[in-house]
């Protein structure tokens, strides 16, 4: 998002260009813009998100021409309410469906969660325990009973993810 209150201005545009919407939804990616971008056509061509052509002119092309012709303008409300859905299911599907991370996203993260642990089980300069908890199984027990409704956090899941991220922190 914009610095400076930016979303104050959006919310005042009734209707935006499609590469203003993609700008808007999106990280900047090549390979993000360019899927967000079909993703937003598709949905302008099922109807699921309104739009308008920027000369006033009939409906007789599609938004795939109108688009390619700079005369496609979404319309900001429907296009948000279609974007949240739509990034909403899809990380669902991704977690559902195991779809893996980036290794360089998923090294950072194991690396973060082994320090974690280990800091836990390790004692402040003054000798007092950073935790109470003082092995892995321990820390696993409390995270299953305190969030084991949640997805991925199960005995067996904790102690593959706490075994992957230790091995991460010692570089091997």
């Amino acid at each position: 998002m914009c610095k400076d209150n930016c979303e104050l201005y959006w919310n005042l545009a009734d209707y935006f260009p499609v590469n203003d919407a993609l700008h808007y939804w999106c990280d900047g990616s090549p390979g993000c813009v360019e899927a967000k971008k079909n993703a937003l056509l598709s949905a302008l061509d099922r109807g699921d998100v309104k739009y308008r052509r920027r000369d006033g002119k009939s409906f007789n092309d599609s938004v795939y021409e109108l688009e390619a012709k700079n005369q496609l303008l979404v319309e900001r409300e429907s296009f948000i309410t279609w974007a949240k859905s739509v990034s909403d299911d899809v990380e669902k599907q991704s977690l559902q469906n195991n779809i893996p991370i980036n290794r360089r996203a998923e090294s950072g993260s194991l690396t973060i969660i082994g320090a974690m642990v280990d800091l836990m089980q390790r004692e402040s300069p003054n000798g007092q325990p950073y935790s109470i908890l003082k092995n892995q199984s321990a820390i696993v027990d409390q995270l299953v009973a305190h969030y084991g409704d949640k997805p991925g956090i199960s005995t067996r899941t904790l102690e593959g993810k706490l075994a992957a991220a230790k091995r991460e922190l010692l570089g091997s």
